[in-house]
């Protein structure tokens, strides 16, 4: 399996990615930078993340490249370090995969991650041949100027929400909300490498038991749950009641069209009743691929205002370019403070038909190229997006399939009239592509 993806670099802790590894992949990207280069690194609260953080940076110095150290922070932070001090940011992390992985996210100082540049570490890593120098160590209070700067752009509100963090939010983030004035219950606020024994601190599914049930309790105006590098937050509503990306992303475009008009970029498994929200408030659509390297991307060249992933990954291109968590959750407040009406009732009123994203693990990586081959033959007059295929049923219904970038796996996303008919094309499409398997 390769460690290097399309927008970051990837595998599990001692079979792909060990010490020696990280060392190189840091004389590596040092070697990319060319040296004498300011580097921001943070790491996540993974079993792995300390000591691979240790040699990552001891390679970066090696190459003259100067490191400072975020500690234990969420990705969000460390992205904003970069792009609010014109530096390069790396991230030790594996997102939302099970507690065995980790990784590395790479930031420019423009805010969007590294793409292209991967594979070009990807050959400096392989031939070995790096620069040397002697760079340093420092660090920097970056908490303190990333609450500084949300609650200058916010403002104060005042709601009550449920907060699963999973992760590093808990760890550091968790004081930020409160302090903008958001009445926070949490759950698993404390650094756990196993991640508290869910299999993965992926927000869906099993999952949000808790936080549907604490939402409830506590009667809040909505709760949250974190992936595990926060870059990406599943909202509540008040009836205990999980909302898509689909359904987020329009209540934060119709705030946001309704102050500016501008263009909005949604992901292709999105709902496509998202097209005729945005268009009926004067704003316009981008489509994009999946994944976050490619949005920031799409969202900086087109200079859109918003841009939303259905899993929930969201852009408030008004701050920066990459996704939030923490800012979605704030934002969110935001909204519900200036309003008088409650988070359900909004979903309520928005009429979206259903969708759904199902996860299918092919064994190995080698597998997706294998198996999106022969899908594309079999549908070879659907619409090519990248890395999967979208075949439109009818003028409704429409099924993506595509490579996952972070795991062995294939992702079927759906939209269907209604919910039977989902379920019938869940069943027929997950069957096509388990044959395959």
């Amino acid at each position: 399996m390769s460690i290097f993806r399309a927008y970051d670099i990837r595998g599990i802790y001692k079979q792909d990615l060990d010490k020696e590894i990280m060392l190189r992949l840091g004389k590596a990207l040092g070697t990319f930078l060319r040296g004498n280069k300011n580097v921001a690194v943070g790491y996540d609260t993974r079993l792995s993340s300390k000591r691979l953080f240790d040699s990552f940076t001891k390679g970066l110095k090696s190459t003259g490249c100067n490191v400072i150290n975020l500690g234990m922070v969420p990705n969000p932070i460390v992205y904003f370090y970069a792009w609010k001090n014109r530096t390069f940011g790396v991230m030790i992390t594996a997102s939302h995969n099970p507690k065995e992985w980790n990784g590395l996210k790479i930031v420019r100082p423009s805010g969007i991650s590294f793409i292209n540049e991967i594979s070009e570490i990807e050959k400096i890593f392989k031939f070995r041949k790096f620069i040397e120098g002697k760079g340093k160590m420092s660090k920097d209070n970056v908490l303190e100027k990333y609450r500084i700067f949300l609650k200058r752009k916010i403002g104060f509100i005042k709601k009550k929400a449920v907060v699963e963090c999973f992760g590093t939010v808990g760890v550091k983030a968790l004081p930020i909300l409160k302090d903008l004035g958001l009445d926070t219950t949490s759950l698993h606020d404390k650094p756990d490498g196993k991640f508290f024994g869910f299999e993965r601190p992926e927000p869906k599914g099993s999952n949000l038991k808790l936080v549907k049930k604490a939402v409830k309790k506590e009667e809040a105006d909505f709760g949250i749950a974190f992936d595990g590098d926060a870059d990406r937050a599943v909202f509540i509503d008040d009836k205990g009641r999980e909302l898509d990306g689909s359904i987020m992303s329009a209540i934060f475009v119709d705030y946001i069209l309704r102050k500016r008009r501008g263009k909005i970029v949604i992901t292709y498994d999105c709902a496509s009743e998202l097209e005729g929200i945005v268009e009926n408030l004067g704003g316009r659509i981008v489509w994009s691929r999946v994944g976050h390297g490619y949005i920031e991307r799409r969202v900086v060249y087109e200079r859109a205002l918003f841009a939303g992933e259905q899993s929930s990954h969201f852009y408030f291109n008004q701050f920066y370019p990459f996704s939030d968590g923490i800012l979605a959750t704030l934002f969110l407040a935001k909204i519900l403070t200036e309003g008088d009406e409650k988070l359900s009732k909004m979903v309520d009123s928005i009429k979206m038909n259903p969708t759904e994203k199902i996860y299918i693990n092919v064994g190995m990586d080698e597998n997706k190229n294998k198996i999106m081959k022969s899908i594309k033959k079999k549908y070879d007059d659907a619409q090519q997006i990248m890395d999967g295929i979208k075949i439109k049923l009818n003028k409704v219904e429409w099924i993506l399939i595509r490579s996952s970038q972070t795991n062995p796996e294939i992702n079927l996303c759906i939209e269907a009239r209604n919910k039977a008919r989902l379920k019938k094309l869940r069943q027929k499409y997950t069957k096509i592509i388990r044959k395959q398997i």
